[in-house]
């Protein structure tokens, strides 16, 4: 029994060794895969960082492009601006126009019933003057 035992001690001895190998094995390895998963995420990290900067750049771009659009909208506007201000000063001008053709219109029109006022006593006149010497003419033909 005491070599068994005996045996039985060693065969434990020597396969807690081997666990004890093991063990340090696996730190070793979980050791190495720490180091490289650390490595992974700091080259994640620096990449992010770098899609960061770039982003920031590109939206920073974006931000000057729509800036300079919105200066030549300004522009366009202002434009546009003085363009109404021309058409309101040439439809100004086309109501002053308008007003002066009135005013020539109503002169015409005193003038026309200015004349027909002077010659409408002529016309009268010469009218009864026709219809008399017409009435005449009538009166010697048929005395005659």
């Amino acid at each position: 029994m005491n070599l068994t035992l005996k045996t039985l001690q060693t065969e434990m001895r020597s396969s807690f060794n081997e666990m004890s190998l093991r063990i340090d094995n696996l730190e070793t390895k979980v050791g190495n895969l720490d180091i490289n998963v650390n490595e992974r995420v700091d080259n994640v990290i620096r990449n992010l960082d770098a899609h960061k900067k770039e982003t920031a750049y590109n939206f920073r771009q974006v931000d000057q492009r729509f800036d300079i659009v919105d200066q030549r909208f300004n522009a366009i506007d202002q434009r546009f601006n003085a363009i109404d201000q021309r058409f309101n000063a040439i439809d100004q001008r086309f109501d002053a126009i308008d007003q002066r053709f009135d005013v020539i219109n109503q002169r015409f029109d005193q003038l026309l019933q200015d004349i027909l006022a002077g010659f409408s006593s002529y016309s009268f006149n010469i009218e009864n003057t026709l219809d008399d010497h017409e009435g005449r003419i009538k009166a010697i033909e048929t005395k005659h």
